[in-house]
């Protein structure tokens, strides 16, 4: 499996077809992150946005797009995130990336009925993180797209993550559904939901729940804690109850550490880069890289 952003960008080197679509991909970090690509060989890609701005925010970085970065013009986001998305599907380009517009808009053309990426699966934000300390990779969920999901979405979101991690080489996906603590408490329900969850079971996927992060992430946690099973202390998946303790966690990790980041939806047609207008260069680098694995690929065994 691959451990760091470093691998997952040398292996998508290695897929030659991989071309990126962003709407509204007029702002520096975008644009970086484009050029970069073309000069790592990991991407090509086309911008769908107002062609001034675009030369704008080259002019700012005094920088010039390579031959192999396509400018179309699009002053509307709507019209360009609906654009871009149908060059995906058509199979046009192979990643779809969410540039300098609302999320909201961005989700709106994936699930459009015509064009959209819609598979019949539940969609859910999946981020990946390299933990420094342990030197690993892990996959977060759902910090970008259900709000409050029910104990069916849950099972989706797990499914979702864990073709992810697979995809990145895990030989098993080993979920953590994640809490405060580790026991059923009726005043928490997600505990009482994860309790369920776990006790049902996915085939295929090794999964403990609730358990709070500790014992997900640490060997010698879990062993104090009393836990036993191949999650324990080893988790590669950490499913979070809400949208807001999955934003929360993932962008911690963003700003408040050295982790590196990338992040995606899962379940569409396509890998659709999906990141906040904040984001760095390097953490769209990533993601790009990360998409153009997912969709196909060497996968680190």
């Amino acid at each position: 499996m691959f451990v760091n952003f470093s691998e997952i960008r040398k292996a998508a080197r290695n897929i030659s077809d991989a071309r990126v679509a962003i709407p509204m991909g007029y702002d520096s970090s975008s644009i970086e992150a484009l050029i970069t690509a073309f000069e790592e060989g990991l991407a090509s890609s086309v911008i769908l946005a107002p062609s001034a701005a675009v030369k704008e925010t080259l002019r700012e970085l005094g920088k010039q797009l390579p031959a192999s970065i396509e400018i179309v013009n699009y002053e509307d986001p709507e019209i360009a995130a609906l654009e871009a998305v149908r060059l995906v599907s058509s199979g046009e380009a192979t990643i779809l990336m969410k540039g300098f517009l609302k999320t909201s808009i961005f989700q709106k053309a994936i699930l459009d009925k015509e064009a959209g990426l819609r598979t019949g699966r539940i969609l859910s934000h999946v981020a990946v993180v390299h933990v420094p300390l342990q030197d690993r990779l892990v996959a977060i969920s759902d910090g970008g797209m259900n709000i409050k999901p029910d104990e069916e979405t849950i099972k989706q979101i797990v499914v979702n993550a864990s073709d992810v991690i697979m995809k990145l080489g895990a030989e098993k996906p080993l979920v953590a559904l994640l809490a405060a603590i580790e026991v059923v408490n009726e005043k928490m329900p997600e505990t009482v939901m994860f309790n369920k969850i776990t006790a049902a079971g996915i085939p295929g996927i090794a999964m403990e729940g609730p358990v709070a992060v500790d014992g997900a992430m640490d060997t010698e946690a879990a062993a104090i804690k009393g836990m036993h099973g191949e999650v324990a202390g080893k988790a590669n998946v950490l499913i979070t109850p809400d949208i807001a303790s999955g934003n929360i966690f993932a962008k911690a990790f963003m700003y408040m550490t050295d982790a590196e980041v990338g992040g995606l939806i899962a379940g569409a047609a396509a890998p659709a880069v999906m990141l906040s207008r904040s984001d760095k260069a390097l953490t769209k680098l990533n993601s790009l890289a990360l998409g153009a694995v997912v969709a196909g690929g060497d996968n680190g065994k």
